[in-house]
């Protein structure tokens, strides 16, 4: 029995600190250094207009998000706008540079926010639905050169135990896929 007791509270154990993990995925990384930037751009998401009319709000709650993750790392970002974003296709390494020089920034990240509706259920019965959130990220150096692509989905990565409001998994994605990207750096 008490064998049976020290699997089950590991194996517990090794779920519950493995959840975060099952969400947040490196999908690239760029081989050689990845140097700590000063200052860092990060543009609006992709099709900001139409995910404002998905969950108003979502954009505030962004880029408070970014300014504020990356000021807790000691690094300046600047919100960049970047016309006819419409997805990580439409931008190519010439305009990356552009940016970056003008703003004398030493990278920038690039982001696509997705909702889903999930159906929440505890024992089976159904407690609520929610908008989860898919965050994908690009991190370009101050060259056009893409050396970190990571994503976090809030329902494979986060445990709530009631519904999450919108804005929760919006901070939550956010600071997911960020938070990656920031720890690919060695931070």
């Amino acid at each position: 029995m008490k064998y049976i007791l020290k699997f089950f509270l590991i194996s517990l154990i090794i779920v519950l600190t493995s959840c975060g993990a099952l969400g947040t995925k490196t999908l690239y990384k760029s081989e050689g250094n990845l140097k700590k930037p000063t200052i860092i751009g990060f543009s609006q998401v992709v099709i900001e207009d139409m995910t404002g009319k998905i969950v108003q709000g979502n954009v505030k709650i962004y880029d408070s998000v970014m300014t504020s993750e990356l000021t807790s790392q000691n690094i300046h970002s600047k919100k960049i706008v970047i016309d006819d974003f419409d997805g990580f296709d439409s931008i190519n390494s010439g305009l990356i540079k552009s940016i970056c020089s003008r703003n004398q920034l030493d990278g920038i990240i690039l982001t696509q926010l997705k909702f889903f509706d999930v159906k929440y259920t505890s024992m089976f019965i159904p407690i609520g639905q929610s908008k989860d959130t898919e965050v994908e990220m690009h991190y370009y150096d101050r060259n056009g050169k893409l050396l970190l692509h990571t994503k976090h989905n809030t329902h494979k990565g986060n445990s709530y135990w009631n519904s999450p409001a919108v804005s929760k998994t919006i901070t939550d994605g956010t600071k997911g896929a960020l938070g990656r990207i920031l720890k690919e750096m060695g931070k």
